[in-house]
């Protein structure tokens, strides 16, 4: 019985994200080329693999058995991987690096241009995801490293199968129409506040909604955007105030005081993670090494 190693890469991402579509999704095929594959890795093995749910698939028995093998095949594939790179005289090949908004403009885009310039051959794709969605597609395997965040207030779990490398924090400020408060503001001044603030679906928004809590109000959002421009263009044309960490307020338009928190300080912490449990490649090694020394500039 010979089974084709891409059919059970297939099978173990039908697996973890829960339906054909979802994985289909993730590796770029069509949901009809993905049952094809499954199909043709059933008939292989001799075995049902799938059973439905709902919407949605899970594993049988023998699915099970054969996604729990598949997994230290695809580990030795990384090992091998990672040796074959050691081997060569220069650091090549190809990562895949998540990291978004104003962490990717003024602090990832200029480490990997950085990186890149050193070592020509090496490839690195920067893509955007929001911090949870990041994480998950870096245990999948979809990702070598991502950069993301979490608020000092709501720390994430340890996550066993990732090694976590924190990089810095930084301060949450509050950004309000110019010539409206004073050189620091009270998170209590401003319940009376319109805010703008990210959707309390992200780690951003929960952490903007969780400091007005503490400081005793729910803040009246009426402007929600994942882009920094939008919340300012809202302060500017609103006279909304927004709290914003410092990096999405390096050079804030015209018309936007930026101030200090005076009673409720929030920060937002700043790391990179990678897979554990396979030796990381050196491109990914060199990469996590410039991030963490552009981390230790003072200019953050």
């Amino acid at each position: 019985m010979d089974l084709d190693l891409r059919r059970l890469r297939v099978l173990r991402e039908v697996a973890l994200r829960g339906t054909i579509a979802a994985a289909a999704d993730a590796l770029g095929f069509t949901p009809s080329a993905i049952s094809q594959q499954l199909t043709a890795l059933e008939r292989e093995s001799g075995s049902v693999l799938l059973e439905r749910i709902g919407r949605g698939v899970r594993l049988t028995d023998a699915g099970q058995v054969l996604v729990e093998r598949t997994e230290p095949v695809l580990v030795a594939l990384e090992e091998a991987k990672a040796a074959l790179e050691s081997s060569r005289t220069t650091i090549g090949g190809e990562i895949r690096l998540a990291a978004s908004g104003s962490l990717a403009r003024a602090f990832v885009i200029p480490s990997i241009a950085q990186v890149t310039r050193r070592y020509p051959e090496l490839k690195v794709t920067l893509l955007e995801f929001e911090a949870d969605e990041s994480l998950r597609e870096l245990r999948l395997g979809q990702l070598d490293i991502v950069v993301t965040h979490e608020y000092d207030h709501e720390r994430r779990p340890p996550e066993p199968e990732l090694v976590r490398l924190d990089l810095f924090a930084e301060d949450m400020l509050v950004a309000a129409p110019m010539g409206r408060f004073d050189k620091s503001v009270a998170l209590t001044d401003l319940k009376e506040e319109v805010w703008a603030a990210d959707p309390p679906t992200n780690a951003c928004g929960r952490a903007v909604r969780s400091a007005c809590r503490a400081a005793g109000f729910e803040p009246d959002v009426r402007y929600n955007s994942n882009e920094y421009g939008v919340l300012l263009a809202a302060v500017v044309n609103a006279g909304a105030v927004a709290l914003i960490p410092r990096l999405g307020l390096a050079s804030p338009p015209t018309g936007v005081d930026v101030l200090e928190v005076a009673d409720v300080p929030t920060r937002r912490l700043v790391f990179a993670a990678r897979r554990r449990g396979e030796p990381p490649r050196p491109g990914v090694t060199s990469v996590l090494d410039h991030l963490h020394a552009a981390a230790r500039k003072p200019s953050l």
